[in-house]
C-alpha cells in the first residue's frame, strides 16, 4: 500500500482516505478528538471522538459528516479491512489496523501504553508496518503511573489547602485535565475548574468517570478549594491577589524550562501520550519491522529504532507542542 506523508497528515492514496490531516479532505480517519481540523467530507471515527468533537467545535459552524466505528469492529473501504481498536490517550481515542492484500498496517494515533486515570486500556495490535506518533520519542521522557500520578495530584492539593494557600493545577484542556479533576473530586478536595476543562466534564461523568462536587470557576475568589486550568497562565490572573501555588501536569514537565514556562512550583510528569520506553515497548509489542514516525521528535526516534535494528524513517514532520500533556 501506498503510503505518503505532508504536513497537513498521513495519506493513503489507494483508499482516498487521509489519516489526522489538519486541513479539508474528502475522507478522513480521526484517532482522537484533540485534532483542530476543519470541517471535512466524511469522517470515520468512534462514538466517544465525534462525541468529544462536537463539544469543541459544534459552536463554530457546520460539522462534517460522521460515521461511527467501534472497537473491534472492521469495515470494508477499497478493497481494504479497517479495525479500530483502544490508544488510551483519552476518551474514545483509537488505533487504526488497515488489512490490504495480506500486509497489515497499524497507525496508532496519540497512544499510551499504561493504564489512564480515565479510560480504557490500550490494545496492542500485531502488524507488518507500523505508523506511530513520537511526541516524546527521547529517551529523556519518563512518566509517572496513574498511581503515582495520583498520589502527586492529591497530595500536592491537599497540602496547598493545609497551608491556606489554593492549589492551581494546570493540565491540557482536553484529556489530562478532566483526569486530574477527577482525581481530586474523588479524593475528597473541593475543585473549582476553568470553564475550557469544565465544558467536557458532564461527559466524561456520563462515561463512568465522574467528578462529583466540582464548581465553574468565574474568576473570583475560591476559599479552600483547589483549580484546575488549562497551561495559561493569563486563566489564574484575576487570582494574584490570592496566595496561590502551581503545578504542572504534563509530559512537557520533564523540560528543563518547565518551571519558567508555565511558573509553577511543582512538576508533575504524567501525561496522556506515551514516554519515550511506552513507545519502545509498543513497537516491540506491534511485531513490525518497517516503521514510520509521525509528530514530534521523528527524526531522533526513527534513528533510534534503526540503531536497534528496526527499518524505521522520519515520516510526517510537525512543530513539537505542549498543547496535549
Amino acid at each position: 500500500m501506498r503510503i505518503e506523508f505532508a504536513r497537513q497528515g498521513v495519506y493513503l492514496p489507494d483508499l482516498d482516505l487521509w489519516l489526522d490531516p489538519t486541513g479539508p479532505c474528502r475522507r478522513v480517519w480521526l484517532s482522537d478528538a484533540h485534532c483542530d481540523h476543519a470541517p471535512h467530507g466524511l469522517v470515520y471515527a468512534t462514538a466517544e471522538t465525534v462525541e468529544l468533537y462536537k463539544i469543541r467545535h459544534g459552536s463554530t459552524g457546520s460539522l462534517p459528516e460522521f460515521r461511527v466505528v467501534a472497537y473491534g469492529q472492521s469495515w470494508e473501504l477499497s478493497g481494504a479491512r479497517l479495525t479500530a481498536y483502544p490508544s488510551a490517550h483519552l476518551l474514545g481515542a483509537a488505533q487504526l489496523l488497515i488489512q490490504w492484500r495480506g500486509r497489515r498496517i497499524l497507525y496508532t494515533g496519540h497512544i499510551k501504553l499504561r493504564q489512564p486515570l480515565c479510560g480504557r486500556q490500550t490494545e496492542t495490535v500485531q502488524a507488518d508496518h507500523l505508523i506511530i506518533e513520537s511526541t516524546y520519542g527521547l529517551p529523556i521522557f519518563h512518566f509517572l503511573s496513574g498511581d503515582e500520578a495520583r498520589h502527586r495530584i492529591v497530595g500536592f492539593a491537599r497540602g496547598c489547602l493545609e497551608e491556606g494557600v489554593t492549589p492551581v493545577l494546570l493540565a491540557a484542556e482536553l484529556g489530562c485535565g478532566q483526569e486530574v479533576v477527577h482525581v481530586l473530586s474523588e479524593a475528597g478536595v473541593p475543585t473549582a475548574v476553568h470553564p475550557d476543562l469544565a465544558r467536557f466534564l458532564p461527559f466524561y461523568g456520563a462515561a463512568g468517570f465522574p467528578a462529583p462536587g466540582w464548581a465553574l470557576y468565574e474568576g473570583d475568589t475560591m476559599p479552600a478549594q483547589a483549580l484546575v486550568a488549562a497551561p495559561r497562565l493569563h486563566d489564574v490572573l484575576g487570582m494574584r491577589s490570592r496566595r496561590i501555588r502551581v503545578a504542572y501536569v504534563s509530559g512537557w514537565a520533564m523540560l528543563d524550562n518547565a518551571r519558567a514556562r508555565t511558573g509553577a512550583e511543582e512538576l508533575i510528569p504524567y501525561s496522556s501520550h506515551a514516554d519515550f520506553q511506552e513507545l519502545m515497548d509498543l513497537v516491540r509489542a506491534s511485531g513490525a519491522r518497517e516503521i514510520d514516525v509521525v509528530h514530534g521528535y521523528t527524526e531522533a526516534f526513527a534513528r533510534i529504532l534503526t540503531i536497534e535494528g528496526w527499518v524505521a524513517r522520519a515520516g510526517e514532520r510537525q512543530e513539537r507542542s505542549g498543547v496535549h500533556g
